[in-house]
């Protein structure tokens, strides 16, 4: 029954290197809705961004009377409601009494509307007199504020609240449920629609030079996927847009006169649940397999053909193509009279649950921190992951990289012939360390069972000591007549080192018990075996060096 699915749905794997070359610049003064456009090609030119989590100036907005220059009370609202509703009526002051939504966009459902009054059978709100519609802002206000509004004069930021273009009457219910989420975490439950509900986020951002934030990109990308000839739409084109969907849109091709969506209540769907009803006719499911109709459950004659969906390779990074490991399909259901009854799309995405741990410690958000003995050694054999699928062909490529702030950065590329289908990264630090030279109070250094007070000593190996810790080691090393101690915590933290061999003044315990990390500063040669120190081996060359000239000086004046 299965396709083998190839990875789907193009990926970004940062913002800067994602960035559509064609992005356009934000500009104050929105300019209007690009109708008509492929919804691809104005896809691509939105800025792909990092967006900010601030509150929004939602609560300084208000929709503005008179919004048709002759009612008082007539506002925004009733503006929008007598566009989107069909056989309004109106009150005396002019505001919009009762009408028709049919079929709202979000649910594909009905809703019958009189104003001031509760609808909770037709999805208004619970204890809300809304009628059962509430009015939308289909990229919504806070997503707006965050993508670029913010940074716009109260009065554009007014003019956006208050603009039908950016505004549709919807179920309070389904708008309860989108509250101020983007496309990457809410799309419409009725399938049918998601294309069109794309292309208008993409027109409207478009018009105020809005960005997409990477998952919000992907998710429209994936969309488009399906109808990759989709035009950008206006809010005042979705009312007979809606009712053409309802002539056949989410119900296959309309051809069945004996065989309807009744039949197919049985139908069930085959995957690990991470969100939804499996057993729904609204499917937008992120899983941790491929998901598949199980055409066992479905009546006498009937059946399913599932097809895989194609998406766009985003540009290479390192040498490789890159396209996220989203299994994008859809699957027809086949009435015994051969037409196609229902058309479900299925998204599923396997690396959801896949973790990386940096020696041994779990990267979480991004970024780990690992004991410092750990940081110093860290290499590609130090990275695992967790929860990865099984996937035929699908190879991890781990990599560490040094930071200049001092810090490294880890990755595991999941490739599959050539192409990066899945990336985890993280930015790995050295955890604080727990231990100073306070915790070496204790140690003593002896030579020849005498304390050694930090002098030059003639046999640097004759240097012993007592008190070190329980856990603590030692690294015990020489070289050109140096010998190195570095005193080292549990967590690998060299806490103190000592050198001896040479005068290092630095190195000598101070008198108050504490100690100092050994100077920087190592003899290049090694001490005469008479323990002289430098200085006396300097003063002695220089007498040696004047007796000699005072000898030659004698022996000339007897030769005249």
């Amino acid at each position: 029954m299965m396709n083998r699915f190839i990875p789907l749905s193009a990926v970004a794997l940062s913002a800067a290197m994602l960035m559509p070359l064609s992005a356009q610049a934000a500009v104050n003064d929105p300019t209007s809705i690009p109708t008509g456009e492929s919804a691809v090609r104005v896809l691509s030119t939105l800025a792909v961004a990092d967006q900010t989590d601030v509150s929004s100036d939602r609560k300084d907005h208000d929709w503005a009377n008179a919004a048709d220059g002759k009612h008082a009370a007539y506002n925004t609202r009733d503006l929008v409601l007598d566009r989107d509703l069909s056989g309004t009526t109106h009150k005396a002051n002019g505001r919009v009494a009762t009408g028709t939504l049919d079929p709202e966009p979000y649910t594909g459902g009905i809703v019958h509307f009189v104003q001031g009054k509760a609808n909770k059978a037709e999805g208004g709100s619970a204890s809300a007199t809304d009628g059962g519609i509430q009015i939308d802002h289909v990229v919504a206000y806070a997503e707006a504020y965050n993508s670029g509004l913010k940074d716009r004069t109260e009065e554009q930021r007014d003019a956006y609240y208050t603009d039908p273009d950016a505004l549709l009457a919807v179920q309070a219910r389904a708008n309860n449920a989108k509250k101020d989420a983007d496309a990457a975490g809410w799309m419409p439950s009725w399938d049918a629609f998601r294309c069109d509900y794309a292309a208008l986020q993409i027109g409207i951002k478009a018009k105020y030079s809005l960005t997409v934030d990477q998952k919000e990109h992907d998710a429209l990308a994936s969309t488009l996927a399906q109808c990759p000839a989709q035009k950008v739409v206006s809010t005042s084109q979705v009312k007979p847009l809606a009712a053409d969907l309802r002539s056949g849109g989410s119900t296959g091709d309309g051809q069945s006169e004996t065989y309807s969506v009744e039949d197919l209540k049985s139908i069930r769907f085959t995957a690990t649940p991470r969100k939804g009803d499996y057993r729904s006719d609204e499917l937008d499911f992120d899983a941790d397999t491929v998901v598949s109709v199980d055409g066992s459950s479905l009546p006498e004659g009937w059946k399913v053909i599932q097809t895989a969906v194609g998406g766009a390779f985003t540009p290479s990074m390192g040498g490789y193509r890159t396209s996220l490991a989203v299994y994008d399909s859809t699957a027809d259901v086949i009435a015994p009279d051969g037409a196609t009854v229902k058309s479900y799309r299925l998204h599923s995405t396997p690396f959801l649950d896949t973790a990386m741990t940096v020696a041994g410690a779990a990267a979480s958000n991004g970024k780990a921190a690992i004991p410092q003995a750990d940081f110093d050694k860290l290499s590609s054999s130090d990275l695992a992951v967790t929860g990865a699928p099984s996937i035929e062909g699908v190879t991890a490529e781990p990599s560490v990289t040094a930071n200049a702030d001092g810090t490294k950065t880890t990755q595991i590329l999941f490739v599959r012939n050539d192409v990066v289908i899945w990336r985890l990264e993280a930015a790995v630090s050295a955890e604080a360390s727990k231990y100073s030279a306070d915790d070496l109070k204790g140690l003593a250094f002896t030579v020849d069972g005498k304390p050694w007070g930090g002098n030059d000593l003639a046999d640097p190996s004759a240097l012993t000591w007592s008190g070190l810790p329980d856990g603590w080691t030692v690294a015990d090393s020489t070289k050109d007549g140096i010998r190195t101690l570095a005193f080292t915590a549990p967590d690998g933290t060299v806490v103190r080192t000592v050198r001896v061999g040479t005068p290092h003044d630095a190195d000598k315990p101070k008198t108050d018990g504490t100690t100092d990390k050994a100077s920087d500063t190592v003899a290049s040669e090694p001490l005469a075996s008479t323990g002289v120190g430098a200085m006396g081996a300097l003063a002695l060359f220089a007498t040696l060096v004047l007796a000699a000239g005072a000898g030659l000086a004698l022996a000339s004046h007897g030769r005249d």
